[in-house]
């Protein structure tokens, strides 16, 4: 009976310490994933190569709050290495160019429904 117990006790131990190593895995894949979604975010080209740029072993990670530094730290590599990201040009909207087309598909759809009518 002692011997069976001793064995479950190492046993237990063996599994506490097995979810222990499985649960800083996980917190070590959660962080790395929100840090490379933070570089696409921030117009990282390649988020392998900033985050060798970065020190994610000192980031604390929080479920609710996210990576804390991240935004620091991508603002340190920007300024460092600017070829790692791409400059984001914003569009200007309304051109006109697609909407004239739009007018006249309309106005032709227009005539040919008149057309159907014979009006």
């Amino acid at each position: 009976m002692e011997e069976r117990c001793r064995l479950l006790e190492e046993k237990n131990e063996l599994l506490t310490a097995q979810k222990e190593e499985a649960a800083q895995e996980l917190l070590d894949v959660k962080k790395t994933a929100a840090a490379q979604k933070a570089v696409l975010e921030a117009g990282g080209r390649n988020a392998k190569a900033v985050l060798a740029l970065m020190e994610l072993d000192e980031m604390e990670f929080d479920e609710k709050t996210g990576l804390a530094g991240i935004d620091k730290a991508l603002a340190q590599v920007k300024a460092e290495a600017p070829y790692l990201f791409v400059e984001r040009k914003e569009k200007t909207v309304g051109t006109g160019f697609a909407a004239s087309q739009q007018k006249k598909k309309e106005s032709e759809i227009a005539r040919q429904f008149k057309s159907g009518l014979r009006r």
